[in-house]
C-alpha cells in the first residue's frame, strides 16, 4: 500500500473542517438540549426554541466564511493557483475545473428559472401567505442550488469510493 503524505494546504484544510464541524454540533447539542420544546407564546402548537439566534448566527457565519472562501478559491483558480493545459495529466485534472464551474453554473441557472416561472405563487410562511417575486425567486434558486450541489456531492462521493484502490 502506498502512503501518500498529505500537503500543509491538505493539513489545514483537515483542521478547518474538524473545528467547523465541532462548533456545529456544539451549537445543535444546545440548540435541540435546552428548551428546544419552549411553546410559542402566541400559538402554543409551535415551539419556540431559546437558542435559535445561535443557530442563525452560527448559519450566517458560515456562510460568509463560505461566500469569502469560495470566491478566494475561485480568483486563485482563475489566476494563479491553476495548472496550465500541458500541465493536466490525468483525466481528474482535466475535468475537475469543468465539473465544479459547470455545477455551479445549471444549479444558479435551474434555480433562477424555476424561481422566474413560479415567482407569483406564494409561500406559506408562519401561517400567512407571502407573495414578494424577489423573495420567491432567491429562495428557489437557493433551494435548487442545495439541492443540484448536494446530489453532485453524492454522485461524486460514491464516485470516488468506487473508484479507490
Amino acid at each position: 500500500m502506498i502512503i501518500i503524505e498529505k500537503s500543509k494546504e491538505q493539513k489545514y484544510a483537515d483542521y478547518v473542517l474538524w473545528a467547523i464541524m465541532a462548533v456545529s454540533a456544539v451549537v445543535l447539542v444546545i440548540f435541540f438540549a435546552w428548551g428546544y420544546d419552549t411553546p410559542y407564546e402566541e400559538n402554543p402548537d409551535f415551539n419556540a426554541p431559546l437558542f435559535s439566534d445561535g443557530l442563525i448566527i452560527l448559519q450566517i457565519a458560515l456562510i460568509i466564511l463560505c461566500a469569502f472562501l469560495m470566491c478566494g478559491g475561485a480568483i486563485n483558480s482563475l489566476t494563479i493557483g491553476g495548472k496550465k493545459n500541458e500541465e493536466l495529466t490525468t483525466i481528474a485534472d482535466k475535468v475537475s475545473n469543468p465539473i465544479a464551474w459547470g455545477t455551479m453554473v445549471v444549479s444558479l441557472v435551474v434555480g433562477v428559472i424555476y424561481g422566474v416561472t413560479f415567482k407569483d405563487e406564494p409561500m406559506i410562511i408562519n401561517n400567512e401567505a407571502w407573495q414578494n417575486p424577489t423573495e420567491s425567486i432567491m429562495s428557489d434558486i437557493c433551494i435548487w442550488s442545495i439541492g443540484i450541489l448536494t446530489l453532485g456531492t453524492i454522485v461524486a462521493a460514491i464516485y470516488s469510493m468506487i473508484t479507490r484502490k
